[in-house]
């Protein structure tokens, strides 16, 4: 089997080449920057919004894993026309070059559950309408559709999956709204306070990289009931922020009582809405579909994560 990753050298994407190529896939991995050092995997630098693939020797992929794309909230507003081209322009480009493949590919492409907008429902799941508040979530909704239509024509098969609040193992070029557990992390281990906006009681559902990773290659090994499917991916329980630094704290510096290393403040004009939600996913129809449950719960998960930088 011959996987295309893109994204490749993000968070996601870098745990995802090291699974496939656990599993003896042959991968090629995508990015815009950056060169992966791992043995066996090909590598690939490109921007799919601006070259639609027409200087690329032509491959056949039997798996694609679109990663790639633009990540921040807050650089999706500041340029409208900059997150369309690489979350809706690049994705189509993507998408053409596997629709001219001999044998038809199946493609899982990442978005958020954050697409669904402000819900005053919980759990939330495929049940719920969709009201993007944000034009991140606007151009990663409008990717999805355009995966589906691909479908409905016969062109690619595929699903999308609408993740949770992923953390892990932070890697450079994340966005700073991104991965922010783990900057808590790195601060607290340097002493510095986190801060809070408003009173910390917003929920959020926070799941482990391993277990994104394993919904993403368990998504492919059960094409007939995923395909032209979007599924929300998440652990089903929900932590406050406040609960949530806490436990990143105390793991970080050893403290008992974690909250002397929190400074409340009044939230930002600036901070978009989409920040003013609870969340918390139902994961029920992908575990329907294809057997995928999250093996890791927040504190087991914190362990996997910064386990060794305790030192």
């Amino acid at each position: 089997m011959q996987a295309l990753v893109t994204g490749a050298s993000g968070l996601i994407g870098s745990t995802l080449c090291e699974k496939l190529l656990c599993d003896g896939y042959s991968i090629v991995g995508l990015s815009r920057t950056g060169r992966a050092n791992r043995r066996g995997l090909q590598w690939i630098r490109h921007d799919l919004a601006l070259d639609p693939w027409g200087n690329l020797p032509p491959h056949e992929f039997d798996l694609v894993f679109h990663l790639a794309g633009q990540t921040s909230t807050y650089r999706a507003k500041q340029n409208p026309i900059e997150d369309a081209s690489a979350n809706v322009l690049g994705t189509l480009n993507l998408f053409e070059y596997l629709r001219a493949q001999s044998s038809m590919p199946f493609v899982v492409i990442v978005g958020t559950a954050t697409e669904v907008g402000l819900s005053d429902t919980l759990p939330i799941n495929e049940e719920l309408r969709e009201h993007p508040i944000t034009f991140y979530d606007i151009s990663k909704l409008t990717g999805e559709m355009y995966l589906m239509q691909y479908v409905r024509e016969g062109w690619l098969k595929g699903c999308a999956l609408r993740l949770a609040n992923v953390f892990g193992r932070r890697t450079d070029g994340q966005q700073a709204d991104r991965g922010v557990l783990d900057k808590v992390f790195s601060q607290a281990k340097l002493g510095k306070a986190a801060t809070i906006y408003g009173d910390g009681s917003y929920l959020r559902d926070y799941i482990f990289i391993d277990d994104v990773v394993a919904a993403l290659v368990a998504a492919t090994h059960n094409r007939n009931e995923t395909n032209g499917r979007y599924f929300y991916i998440g652990t089903g329980k929900g932590t406050t922020l406040k609960d949530a630094f806490s436990k990143v704290v105390a793991l970080a510096t050893g403290a008992v009582e974690p909250s002397c290393m929190f400074q409340y403040v009044l939230p930002p004009d600036e901070l978009s809405p989409i920040e003013f939600r609870n969340a918390v996913i139902d994961s029920t129809a992908f575990r329907q579909a294809t057997g995928w449950a999250p093996k890791y719960d927040f504190d087991r998960g914190l362990l996997a994560a910064y386990g060794g930088c305790l030192q």
